[in-house]
């Protein structure tokens, strides 16, 4: 599995169009989605995420990646910059930089790190 082609993917499809089904695939079960101190523990429970800001308006997650490593065997770390569409207005470019940690071939755990106070604020 060449683990840079699946963040690619992952950034360039199914977070840009905020697709649910897409957006868990390749997760473990079990997977750890991590933002500052928000934590998603499950694929269902990252998909409900998932579906709940598509619901507040969020259109669209568009990720312009501008380095990723795998700095060892089951490490992916992504920089960039990420803009959130919503229906009514686009947020200005956060830079963000993402680590996902594999096991076998399934994502276990990803951690965002990013200006939360930029990003976009959880749907009440």
């Amino acid at each position: 599995m060449d683990r840079l082609e699946w963040v690619r993917r992952h950034y360039a499809e199914s977070a840009l169009a905020l697709d649910p089904d897409a957006f868990v695939e390749g997760l473990g079960k079990d997977v750890r989605m991590s933002r500052g101190a928000a934590v998603i523990v499950g694929r269902p429970a990252i998909r409900e995420a998932v579906e709940k800001m598509r619901a507040a308006g969020l259109l669209a997650v568009r990720h312009d990646i501008s380095g990723l490593w795998e700095p060892e065997p089951g490490v992916v770390i992504a920089e960039a910059t990420v803009m959130y569409q919503y229906e009514t207005e686009v947020t200005p470019a956060v830079p963000v930089v993402s680590v996902f940690r594999w096991q076998g071939d399934e994502a276990v755990d990803l951690r965002v790190y990013m200006d939360s106070a930029r990003g976009p604020q959880r749907p009440s």
